[in-house]
């Protein structure tokens, strides 16, 4: 058996959010003592990894919580199935990395891009393959009129949005003790989405995507770790608890 803090420590996953996922009956504990104490056997650990695997492909945790409580659902074919669509996921992300680098050089003036290459990766064939075989829909158009938009927001003020991160940062850094779901921190968190919004189209299946990158891409978390150690990991909880409720 393992305390919910022995299991933090095994899974990376916080313990106010393993907390979050039993209110919500999402994982629960194998037992619970009157002192309130959880603790989680084996089977719970394997119970976690799936979620966590249907959380990097997007899945809504009340979604989750459906497919796990099925009778019929078995571990083993959930997991052939994951693995085939993260694969799917794997090329797809990097043909957006392509297209997000060849945009930036065309800001820059480095190269002329036509219009259709904006939209080279977010192609209606490419979108229909790939929610066929995904539950959530990634195929957004994320690049749309991003680069108009940034214009017409920033004009050659490049420093502006940059700024604005930094002061968000710091408003975030100043409310960590608070906890990623109070409503300061989620105040920031919705005011972050806003101002993404304003550039390109970003639901918060997107918005999602981009707190995996924050946390998970060295380049994007070593710009939130100069605010504090641990603002990677709390933004990606932050973000997640944020995408999770209405």
């Amino acid at each position: 058996m393992y305390t919910v803090k022995k299991l933090s420590e095994i899974s990376g996953v916080s313990v106010r959010t393993l907390h979050f996922y039993h209110e919500i009956g999402l994982l629960n504990p194998t037992k619970m003592e009157e002192n309130g104490y959880r603790y989680y056997d084996d089977d719970k650990i394997l119970e976690l990894q799936q979620i966590l695997f249907f959380r990097e492909l997007g899945y809504k945790l009340k979604d989750i919580r459906e497919i796990i409580r099925n009778p019929g659902f078995s571990i083993e074919n959930s997991l052939e199935k994951q693995k085939k669509l993260l694969i799917v996921k794997k090329h797809r992300i990097q043909g957006i990395i392509d297209l997000i680098d060849k945009t930036i050089s065309n800001i820059k003036g480095d190269n002329n891009m036509g219009h259709e290459e904006f939209f080279e990766d977010f192609s209606e064939e490419k979108l229909k393959e790939y929610t066929k075989r995904a539950k959530e829909e990634y195929g957004e158009e994320v690049v749309g009129k991003s680069v108009e938009n940034f214009k017409k927001i920033y004009g050659k003020d490049y420093g502006k949005m940059q700024r604005q991160f930094i002061d968000w940062l710091n408003a975030m850094k100043e409310n960590m003790d608070k906890g990623f779901d109070s409503p300061e921190i989620q105040t920031q968190v919705k005011k972050w989405h806003e101002l993404i919004n304003n550039i390109f189209d970003c639901p918060k299946e997107t918005y999602m995507g981009l707190a995996y990158l924050y946390r998970d891409n060295e380049e994007f978390a070593v710009n939130f770790r100069k605010s504090h150690e641990k603002m990677p990991e709390f933004v990606f909880e932050a973000i997640q608890f944020y995408c999770s409720n209405d």
